[in-house]
């Protein structure tokens, strides 16, 4: 009988295995389980939704139908005249503002006529009637000392809110002093006005 016990009786060797075993076949079994559960659960933020997005626009545009502010031949010292300009601002918010380009002279006479600029409202490039304005001019020197080539340095600087579209005019006056020299004679004065707007 005995022997027979020990016949059918495991080693102990054998019996540690698969206690061993069976012990890792737990934790890895509750390892898959852990995993399989985590991976079942999911969550999200609430869905936002972007705003439209657009560009802005903006129009700028003048009421002189592109016609010379000023032509004048054989300049006298006294000479002076006036002329004024509508310009209109539409579309986003902008800043508007005037420098000159294209500048060139002959005998210095861009350093002795005095030019001013005035910006207001009421009047138009037919006409300066009606025209005013608050405030000291936007700008007072020579054609030579205007800035140029860029917005950054514009005078009569004015701004827009965006919406209905907003009109300043500009009053531009130029004098050849009485006092001018001799040496200015067969001069010549070239000075582009450009108008600029950029929106804020």
């Amino acid at each position: 009988m005995r022997s027979r016990l020990r016949r059918h009786r495991r080693p102990r060797s054998a019996r540690t295995a698969a206690a061993v075993a069976a012990g890792s076949s737990l934790v890895l079994a509750a390892g898959l389980v852990w995993h399989s559960a985590y991976a079942g659960f999911s969550d999200s933020t609430t869905p936002k939704a972007l705003p439209t997005v657009s560009t802005g626009t903006l129009t700028l545009t003048d009421d002189d139908s592109a016609v010379r502010m000023f032509t004048a031949t054989g300049l006298k010292p006294g000479a002076t005249a006036t002329e004024c300009i509508a310009v209109t601002a539409s579309g986003s918010p902008s800043t508007v503002r005037l420098y000159g380009t294209g500048r060139s002279t002959t005998n210095g006479l861009a350093g002795q006529l005095a030019l001013t600029v005035a910006v207001g409202t009421g009047g138009s490039s037919s006409t300066c009637a009606g025209f005013t304005t608050s405030g000291a001019a936007a700008y007072t020197g020579t054609v030579a000392a205007f800035p140029t080539d860029s917005w950054a340095v514009g005078v009569g600087s004015w701004t827009t809110t965006g919406g209905a579209p907003t009109t300043r005019v500009y009053r531009i006056s130029y004098t050849l002093p009485a006092s001018t020299p001799n040496s200015v004679q067969s001069g010549t004065a070239t000075l582009t006005f450009v108008w600029e707007a950029r929106t804020r």
